[in-house]
């Protein structure tokens, strides 16, 4: 079945011809880019509705049988996060058209192609069942991502920097901990490693390898206290940029942790700190995320202390280590990833509109830009958990995995940030519906820019009242009895 690796061909080869129509017809370069995630989108859905039907799919790059050649395996999940990625930046290319060809000018044949390429390597960090070619396809998000970053004005090429630093470390360690592996089983296949590492049994070496993955993976997802990164890389950042990334880097990494735990890693094999100090920093990651979400002026900075908070939700899901709390995080990462989409496809139209985004500039927006401000109470809503809305459900599933691991802080740190982001969001509200617009402003909407963001909104009360059906058809069946 070609259909696996033609959610990822379309991208590079469309990376490569926008860049080529940047130096020959640049008229052509946002199309051939549109066209690209299209494509890209059309054999993600056609593979998860065939992997709903028949079970997981493999494809062999380059005929090369398994454990030397790399294979790409994909089953009901990661065909679900493949559809999301390709689906959150076809929605994001096509809000922020008018940015991509007139803010970036000259720039916008580099813009497509990096965002083409970071789509390509996260679509790819989920399809891979290799752990060494798992290292260069994060690489290759990560690379093009810095590059989006870099891109804004300002300060963000000195925040693209930062993350660039820390990135690299997280992806050395994770290379070193591979490295460690390698030594250990003389193969990089994630179903032959596991089997392999079964047989072995335990060893200081292979406790080593795991913490030291860990570690590395905990830095680029930004999991408090390596989250130093994140608010200024994505608050600096383009709208654009700060909007195709935050929605896919984070959730990707802890796709990552939980395919390494379910498919690589016996339960014996981690040592029993990890778990203990997991929950720990998920706890202090959701604590000083909604703490410093309040302290903030700037909206967009705001949202990116509460996507460290989030990190913390699935993070500390995870490591409870039952069904229900791994089954919550799961599912947080698509409820997450749409909530994240919606909110800073919002405000990258408040920041169109208004130049910045302020406390003070959310002055008047109701009245201004309704359907900008609808879209951003849905995904606020949300975001702090209301039913029916998708968030709600992901955090029930979270607080029961909490309750019944006995994790009792954890899940006292889930209720307080949906209060504190209660306080956040309507903050924005009140300002935005009861005082008057600034005097400048131009007000209107553009069909066009509303329109995936409206869809986006929507999946939120859509998918909250499917989540049922999400779990049983694309994550139960995925999740042993016990991992840990």
């Amino acid at each position: 079945m070609h259909d696996v690796v033609l959610t990822i061909l379309p991208l590079l080869l469309g990376a490569f011809l926008t860049v080529l129509a940047g130096w020959t017809r640049p008229v052509l370069t946002y199309p051939v880019g549109i066209l690209a995630l299209g494509t890209a989108l059309f054999f993600a859905v056609k593979t998860l509705v065939r992997v709903l039907a028949q079970g997981t799919a493999s494809y062999l790059l380059g005929g090369w049988a398994p454990p030397w050649g790399i294979v790409f395996v994909v089953d009901a999940f990661s065909a679900a996060m493949l559809v999301l990625i390709a689906f959150s930046s076809l929605c994001v290319l096509l809000t922020f058209r008018d940015e991509i060809l007139s803010h970036f000018a000259a720039k916008s044949a580099a813009f497509m192609a990096l965002a083409l390429l970071t789509t390509a390597g996260h679509m790819g960090i989920v399809a891979t069942g290799d752990l060494f070619n798992l290292y260069v396809l994060i690489e290759v998000a990560a690379l093009s991502g810095y590059s989006l970053l870099g891109l804004g004005e300002n300060r963000a090429p000195l925040a693209s920097l930062g993350y660039l630093c820390i990135g690299s470390v997280g992806a050395s360690l994770y290379l070193l901990g591979i490295g460690y592996l390698y030594i250990t089983t003389g193969s990089l296949n994630m179903a032959d490693m596991s089997g392999l590492l079964a047989a072995a049994g335990t060893s200081t070496s292979l406790r080593a390898a795991t913490a030291v993955i860990m570690l590395g993976l905990w830095v680029k997802m930004a999991l408090f206290p390596f989250h130093g990164w994140l608010p200024g890389g994505y608050s600096q950042s383009s709208p654009p940029a700060a909007a195709l990334l935050a929605p896919l880097t984070t959730k990707v990494m802890v796709y990552v942790v939980i395919r390494l735990l379910l498919s690589v890693f016996p339960a014996e094999v981690f040592p029993g700190a990890i778990p203990d100090l997991a929950i720990l920093l998920a706890m202090a990651a959701i604590l000083a995320g909604s703490v410093m979400a309040l302290r903030q002026t700037d909206q967009r900075r705001m949202l990116c202390y509460i996507l460290v908070a989030e990190v913390g939700y699935m993070v500390g899901g995870v490591f409870t280590g039952n069904r229900a709390g791994l089954t919550g995080t799961m599912l947080h990462i698509f409820a997450d990833a749409l909530m994240t989409l919606t909110l800073f496809l919002a405000m990258g139209n408040i920041a169109r509109q208004r130049g910045k985004t302020g406390l003070d500039d959310m002055r008047g927006l109701f009245t201004t830009m309704p359907f900008t401000m609808a879209c951003l109470v849905l995904g606020a809503m949300s975001m702090i958990g209301v039913p029916p809305f998708f968030g709600f459900f992901s955090k029930w599933q979270l607080l029961s995995g909490a309750m019944e691991a006995g994790r009792y802080g954890f899940m006292a740190c889930l209720l307080l940030s949906s209060l504190v982001n209660v306080v956040v969001f309507f903050r924005i509200f009140e300002t935005a519906f009861f005082d008057k617009p600034l005097e400048t402003d131009a007000g209107g909407e553009r069909w066009t820019r509303v329109a995936p963001m409206a869809l986006v909104a929507s999946l939120l009360i859509v998918a909250g009242l499917c989540s049922g059906l999400i779990v049983d058809k694309v994550i139960a069946g995925l999740i042993p009895a016990t991992f840990f």
